[in-house]
């Protein structure tokens, strides 16, 4: 591969990352407050709370997205849209009494679980690739 192009995609798998990340916190930002969801609080703890928050949506999305691109791990983003269809399916049917702030404050422990669950398919995976020269971590771009 032409030096070129490695940087080239070098470059390119950080924006994706970034911008899946900004894209992703703010359409789930704008769903969660215009379905209710506030930050009481005035003046910097309002805006602690809107940086905790607005962090939590981007790293929910730009870890998983990041994974997928350098390692090409699948699970990442899957159990992410995975947990995400879990919290509308919740706020639609209402199977939790406050599906949309509790997804807002715990993202830590929803990205642990992601990456907990990605922990098994790398491991899967690298097994794989030992025994059988297949399914190596390989970037997808």
């Amino acid at each position: 591969m032409p030096l070129h192009s490695e940087l080239t995609i070098r470059r390119t798998r950080p924006v994706v990352v970034i911008i899946g990340g900004i894209v992703y916190s703010i359409l789930v930002l704008s769903w969660l407050f215009s379905s209710g969801v506030s930050i009481s609080g005035r003046g910097i703890v309002a805006v602690i709370a809107l940086g905790y928050a607005w962090l939590g949506m981007f790293l929910t999305a730009a870890v998983p997205l990041y994974l997928f691109a350098r390692f090409s791990l699948l699970t990442p983003p899957l159990v992410t849209l995975w947990i995400l269809g879990n919290t509308v399916y919740q706020w639609l049917y209402g199977a939790h009494l406050h599906p949309l702030s509790s997804y807002l404050t715990v993202w830590p422990l929803l990205l642990g679980v992601t990456l907990v669950i990605t922990l098994g398919e790398t491991l899967l995976r690298v097994a794989l690739d030992r025994t059988f020269g297949r399914f190596g971590l390989r970037p997808v771009f």
